[in-house]
């Protein structure tokens, strides 16, 4: 399959906020700084469509981009080595 359009939609802090299930999830999930961000720009061949950071802990909301009109890849937050308060991390 060959990404034509990527474009972010919103950012939700939790599930209550995102769209509703009306296409396909391909989700990203794992430990906090492995790449998960920096796979979606690679996958879309656009660097500034997800955000990244060298430090652990960037995303911290459940962003969603809608790719060819067709399905959303999730970006999620993720876990392990993020600096953030007890009570964020158990948020996630």
């Amino acid at each position: 399959m060959e990404i034509t359009k990527a474009e972010y939609l919103i950012s939700s802090p939790n599930l209550a906020g995102c769209p509703k299930g009306d296409k396909p999830e391909y989700a990203f999930i794992g430990r906090s700084n492995v790449g998960k961000s920096s796979l979606i720009n690679m996958l879309t061949q656009n660097a500034k469509l997800a955000k990244t950071s060298n430090s652990p802990g960037k995303t911290q909301m459940i962003n969603h981009f809608l790719i060819n009109k067709e399905f959303y890849f999730v970006d999620l937050p993720g876990y392990g080595f993020a600096k953030v308060a007890q009570s964020t991390r158990n948020a996630w």
